[in-house]
């Protein structure tokens, strides 16, 4: 198995995520999925969030689909500060690797929202990780999960950017830029928080991203036994019904279990 890159970079930064990482679109990509759900769905309410860091994307969706909801992740941290939120009082929040799934259930939805696929790092860890979502649908069950693009690591990942925010510095450095599909992005991200007049505190991570192509996705997805249901390119604010690796920042994916009939 693969050095745990992602392991070691949510451990450094699991009690302060929540403050590090603000996302102001969390609303706008759990509607896109909201969407998909709606579209591609069976009509169960059973969800399992994949990837799910610190429940944030997992307890969004359970309150704009009303579904019942479980998340895993594989950084035990990011599951604690999970399960210590008041609000998710009640949600399963488990520990799991996406490349080694254990049975967690049967759910008529299985999201996997963010960046916890880029951190796979190769086909083979891919399809591992699509068979092991697959592994836990219902009858008539969907996976749900989104590709950052070629374009996006270019423009948005592989570049120093540094953020001031209210006297607290994101610093992320990003590299080399990706020329050909299917390459590592080596991005440092390091946050900086006034404790006192003249003191900082310093949060450090290294993340390794991987961009998985849209053939890669394709043909790793047959792999796992699952087809392909539909694809949704992301830009801007618009979910489109085409999808291209350099104009898009991310491809939405919806796929099943194989049981005849072709991918789309």
């Amino acid at each position: 198995m693969a050095t745990d890159h992602a392991l070691t970079a949510y451990e450094a930064v699991a009690a302060d995520y929540d403050t590090i990482v603000e996302d102001p679109y969390l609303l706008r990509w759990v509607t896109f999925y909201r969407r998909l759900v709606e579209r591609y769905g069976s009509g169960g309410t059973r969800l399992l969030d994949a990837g799910c860091g610190t429940g944030r994307g997992t307890l969004a969706l359970r309150d704009r689909l009303g579904y019942t909801v479980t998340g895993c992740d594989l950084s035990p941290p990011m599951i604690e500060v999970a399960r210590a939120k008041p609000e998710a009082a009640g949600v399963p929040f488990v520990v799991a690797d996406l490349r080694d799934m254990p049975d967690l259930g049967s759910f008529d939805v299985v999201t996997c929202m963010g960046e916890p696929l880029s951190y796979l790092a190769d086909g083979a860890e891919l399809a591992a990780a699509f068979a092991g979502l697959g592994r836990q649908l219902a009858d008539g069950g969907i996976v749900v999960f989104d590709m950052t693009t070629l374009g996006s690591f270019r423009r948005d990942y592989a570049v120093t950017r540094v953020v001031d925010r209210d006297g607290r510095f994101d610093v992320w450095r990003g590299g080399p830029v990706p020329v050909e599909p299917d390459t590592v992005v080596d991005v440092t991200h390091d946050y900086f928080a006034r404790t006192g007049d003249d003191a900082w505190r310093r949060v450090s991570s290294r993340h390794l991203y991987r961009h998985h192509s849209d053939a890669t996705v394709r043909r790793e997805l047959a792999a796992a036994g699952l087809r392909l249901v539909a694809a949704h390119g992301v830009e801007g604010r618009k979910l489109t019904d085409s999808v291209d690796e350099d104009a898009c920042r991310k491809i939405l994916y919806v796929a099943a279990r194989q049981s005849g009939g072709d991918a789309n």
